[in-house]
């Protein structure tokens, strides 16, 4: 049988389609897990200590146990890179709360469960990250301030999965959440950033329970050290033909550009020159290559 990849579990390598789960695990029977996915450049992974810090948080504030110190755990990361067949583009470094007992709903866990696995799908050609994409919108029918899950990366996804299979374009990149209010919030897989037609480049605020994501802060602090003005607080989305830009970010991405927002009241067409959009990837990418130099 070809081995299509490696799975590194508490630090123990095991072949992708093993079972290396138990069926009283709490993130099997319940969703019962958190999660971060971060890129693999030069076989290494990206702004680690930014994932390690906000998953390192959210376990502390969901009562899970702490984790490994940050340099054993990269050490685990760098591992799980080494063995695959081939290079992986990113990782999912996944934490279920372990085995329940009893087995239900009201089982304690005995110990949390760390599941490193690789991710082969190729990334977007640097040439379609330039060209720009297009996004529709998605009204939420809830406020997630309101719920603390999502400020968290969790395994219950199924709202995620629902959103996105309600697609209406075919060539939707992502949908953009709106608040009953008009506002854009985030994307379901990315943060979305938005320069106004007074060049200030907005995004949402934490505050309004989105994910704090490990690229929508590197966007705002590379801004901010540009002497970009920047604003935290979420673009309205009845002023969006005004805007000069809107973009997408996340890990594993790490900015796509979008020319069009699709939307029930009509198509949104934006300028296609992407200036702050394309500044920051070309930073980012700068950055990726001198580390790639100093390895």
């Amino acid at each position: 049988m070809t081995v299509r990849g490696y799975v590194m579990v508490d630090g123990v390598a095991a072949g992708m389609e093993e079972p290396v789960i138990a069926a009283t695990d709490m993130g099997f029977l319940h969703g019962d897990t958190l999660f971060t996915t971060l890129a693999v450049h030069a076989g290494r992974p990206v702004l680690w200590k930014a994932h390690y810090a906000r998953l390192s948080e959210s376990a502390r504030k969901l009562g899970f146990p702490p984790l490994p110190s940050p340099e054993s755990l990269r050490d685990e990361l760098l591992e799980a890179i080494r063995i695959q067949p081939e290079p992986p583009f990113g990782l999912r470094v996944t934490l279920s709360r372990g085995r329940a007992v009893p087995p239900g709903i009201d089982g304690v866990s005995e110990a949390s469960v760390r599941v490193v696995l690789p991710l082969f799908r190729p990334p977007r050609a640097e040439g379609l990250l330039r060209e720009g994409s297009l996004a529709e919108t998605f009204p939420l029918p809830w406020d997630p301030a309101a719920d603390p899950r999502f400020s968290h990366k969790t395994g219950n996804l199924l709202w995620v999965k629902g959103i996105r299979r309600m697609r209406r374009h075919p060539e939707s990149a992502d949908q953009l959440l709106l608040s009953r209010r008009g506002e854009i919030l985030e994307g379901t897989v990315s943060s979305v950033f938005a320069v106004d037609a007074d060049g200030v480049l907005g995004t949402a605020p934490l505050s309004a329970g989105i994910l704090p994501g490990i690229m929508r802060g590197e966007v705002l602090a590379w801004a901010r050290r540009q002497g970009l003005p920047t604003r935290e607080a979420a673009p309205l989305f009845p002023e969006a033909a005004s805007f000069r830009e809107i973009f997408l970010t996340s890990a594993t991405l790490p900015v796509l550009p979008l020319h069009t927002v699709f939307d029930p009241s009509g198509m949104i067409r934006l300028p296609r020159d992407f200036p702050v959009a394309l500044a920051f990837l070309d930073h980012y990418r700068s950055r990726m290559e001198a580390a790639e130099e100093e390895s």
